[in-house]
């Protein structure tokens, strides 16, 4: 079982990531490319920060997997 606080740390950034692409697809909308540039940096660090996680996640879940390998006669 993965860690709860990893899986509520990554449910967190993907809430962030998904208010932040909209933030920047309106401000795409409206023109405001400045904006644009000065959210995508954010957007990401969120996303990076996710990969992290998703890593720390898969390695948690791996570290504790058992492989079991047919004996050969």
């Amino acid at each position: 079982m993965t860690d709860p606080r990893l899986e509520d740390h990554a449910i967190g950034v993907e809430l962030q990531i998904t208010e932040l692409v909209e933030r920047i697809e309106r401000a795409r909308v409206q023109g405001r490319l400045d904006r644009v540039r000065e959210l995508q940096p954010q957007l990401e660090s969120l996303q990076d920060d996710l990969a992290r996680t998703a890593e720390s996640m898969a390695a948690e879940h791996w570290g504790r997997a058992e492989i079991h390998l047919p004996k050969i006669a």
